[in-house]
Parts: C-alpha cells; sequence; structure tokens
C-alpha cells in the first residue's frame, strides 16, 4: 500500500499530470502509451507508478465495458469493478512492468493504489506499487521496462516526458533500448526508463 503520509490520489496525482493522448502508431490488438513515476525518499526508492494510456479504440471498448451509467466518467463503483477486472486480467503479465536495480530483478507485487481517467476519449489507467524493501539508488542504475511479452498489447514509452522523479535531488532519467530483452521471436526490441542518481 502506498504509505498513509503520502495519500493515494496525491500519489498517482502525479502521473495524471504527464498523461497525454499519444499513442504508438502501430499496435496488435491494443496500443499503449507508458510514463512512469519513481518516488524517491531519503535516497532510496520506496513507489512506482505507471500510467498507461490505451489507444481510442479500445478505449472506446473499455468505456463500454465499465461505464456502467454512460456518464462518460469512472466513478468510484465502477473504479473498484474496473481495478478487480484489470488487476486479474494484468496481474499474470506483471502489469507491463519490470524493474530492476543494477541488472538484479526487483519484484513489483501487486498494486495498493489504482485510478483510471477518460480524457478526449482515451482511458488512462494508473497503477502504483510500493516498494517491500525500498533500493538504494545513489550510484546505481535503475531501470524500468514496459513490455507485453504475449504481444497482445503493444506497450511503449511516451516519446515525451516519459518519465518524473520525485523526492530525488540530484537524480536524472534517460532512455535506453534494450535488445538483449527483445521478445515476440526477437521482433520487439523493448526500451527501459533508467533512473540515474549521484
Amino acid at each position: 500500500m502506498i504509505r498513509r503520509s503520502l495519500p493515494v490520489r496525491a500519489f498517482v496525482a502525479s502521473l495524471f499530470w504527464l498523461a497525454s493522448a499519444g499513442l504508438a502508431a502501430s499496435h496488435p490488438d491494443i496500443a499503449v502509451t507508458a510514463r512512469v513515476l519513481f518516488d524517491v525518499k531519503a535516497g532510496r526508492l520506496v513507489a512506482v507508478a505507471e500510467s498507461l494510456a490505451i489507444d481510442e479504440v479500445s478505449s472506446r471498448r473499455m468505456i463500454a465495458r465499465f461505464d456502467a451509467n454512460g456518464d462518460g466518467v469512472f466513478d468510484p463503483a465502477e473504479r473498484a469493478v474496473m481495478r478487480r477486472a484489470l488487476t486479474g486480467d494484468l496481474g499474470g503479465p506483471r502489469f507491463f512492468a519490470e524493474l530492476s536495480a543494477d541488472g538484479q530483478r526487483v519484484a513489483l507485487g501487486m498494486p495498493g493504489a489504482f485510478d483510471a481517467t477518460v480524457a478526449n476519449g482515451i482511458v488512462t489507467i494508473v497503477f502504483g506499487f510500493r516498494l517491500k524493501e525500498p533500493v538504494a539508488v545513489a550510484g546505481r542504475k535503475i531501470e524500468l521496462m514496459v513490455r507485453d511479452r504475449d504481444y497482445t498489447a503493444a506497450v511503449a514509452f511516451a516519446t515525451d516526458r516519459p518519465a518524473l522523479v520525485r523526492g530525488g535531488e540530484g537524480c536524472t532519467v534517460s532512455r535506453e533500448m534494450r535488445p538483449t530483452d527483445a521478445y515476440f521471436g526477437g521482433l520487439i526490441v523493448p526500451e527501459a526508463v533508467v533512473l540515474a542518481c549521484r
């Protein structure tokens, strides 16, 4: 769960600031544009959140499925239903998120925060993960990759502002292609967002 000193809505609000309608140009069934929030406290990465903007056609299907009253907004009851369904759907592929520190996988577990919005016909979903064991960041390479290994969804980072760091003085983010982690028969090369801190 997100620490009580950091309300869930405040945590996910940082990602909604990043959300936009820029989408991948081509996709198998669904195109997902991702942004990520690294939450750093006292030199440690304590939480990660991802914002997933769904392509317009798939967004229409999600609205039809989850907006029970048809008002174009996900109210709390609709978000609760949506959270249960999407956690079940995306829990297997680990919510498309793979976090590592110096090449060692860091488990994200189940999301403690969730929200969903609709803007200009685009559904944006946010999952927030509090790390069970915070990770020291100084002098380390922290990477987050987003990918659907089954390639049902084409998941890619946004070309602009793919990441936000909160609380990390002296931290920067960059992007890095990862050909050694290619999937779908080696045809799809994922990208990682890299957090580096002094």
